[in-house]
């Protein structure tokens, strides 16, 4: 993943709910109830460096993610990646369970990152999942269970967490697949493309750079993601850049000029007219609607 901007307030596990002084850890589990206590500076945008589960189980409400507002309703499980633009809304009531885990936690299941392994926290899907409800109680049974683990703290501990963890991915897997009737789980090139963007997009932007790093020719590529995702290979670098871009736009103070260069756009009126073209607004324009 490119470098998370520092203007964005950005939190880890240990930091992300206020007044708590936390040891360095890999993974947490709470109560949506008792993690809604203190969260008024989680009303403001931000960004984790860890991934999220939040498992809705009662109650209502809504948050932002990624200039998207989702609705909290029961059964509702959400993917939160890392580097996500993140608010919470309105909150009614909600019951259910957040669980946070990082990357490097979870990696040793497939032996790469799980960005790279599983159909899930991928840029332009869906941020949830909506669970049948004759399934719920397998998923609500799946978190007690773990937190019955956190309880008892021992030297089995995290090996428990880490094979609950790979569990919850196993099901939250196989249900995007019912959702999802034809996704193919293998050798998925446009998975592996939409990683490379995530990890380059400030600094590679045309298909050719990336069909060079993917083996594959610039063509081959863009028919392959038109076919997968019915946009091109250049379509959805942009894509990337655009969100990016309106991040820092609506989220900091910087300068246009300097959210040009942290895109590495050398000419800012050349990044002005690439803004305009994909948003129909200039980036002040754009800036202004989000503080309106």
């Amino acid at each position: 993943m490119s470098d998370i901007s520092p203007e964005i307030p950005s939190y880890s596990i240990e930091t992300l709910l206020a007044g708590e002084n936390n040891p360095s850890r890999e993974f947490d589990l709470f109560r949506f109830e008792y993690f809604a206590r203190d969260i008024e500076h989680l009303k403001m945008p931000h960004r984790h460096y860890f991934f999220t589960f939040i498992l809705v189980t009662a109650g209502s409400g809504s948050h932002d993610i990624d200039f998207t507002t989702y609705t909290l309703q029961p059964n509702r499980l959400f993917l939160i990646a890392p580097g996500q633009v993140h608010a919470w809304n309105e909150l009614n009531h909600v019951r259910g369970f957040v669980l946070l885990f990082t990357d490097n936690f979870v990696a040793l299941s497939k032996g790469r990152k799980l960005l790279a392994n599983w159909p899930l926290f991928r840029a332009g899907q869906a941020c949830y999942i909506d669970i049948p409800s004759a399934d719920l109680d397998k998923w609500v049974d799946q978190f007690e269970a773990m937190e019955a683990e956190i309880n008892i703290s021992d030297d089995y501990t995290r090996d428990a967490i880490f094979y609950a963890i790979g569990n919850l991915l196993v099901r939250a897997s196989r249900q995007y697949e019912v959702d999802n009737s034809g996704y193919s789980s293998a050798q998925d090139l446009l998975f592996q493309f939409q990683e490379l963007i995530e990890q380059n997009f400030a600094t590679l932007k045309t298909p050719k750079e990336y069909a060079a790093r993917l083996h594959v020719t610039p063509n081959y590529l863009n028919s392959f993601c038109k076919k997968r995702s019915g946009k091109s290979a250049g379509e959805l670098i942009r894509q990337r850049i655009i969100l990016e871009a309106k991040r820092l736009l609506a989220h900091t103070q910087l300068p246009v000029a300097q959210v040009a260069y942290q895109l590495n756009f050398e000419d800012n009126s050349y990044f002005g007219r690439f803004f305009k073209k994909y948003t129909k607004k200039t980036p002040d324009q754009f800036r202004a609607t989000q503080k309106s």
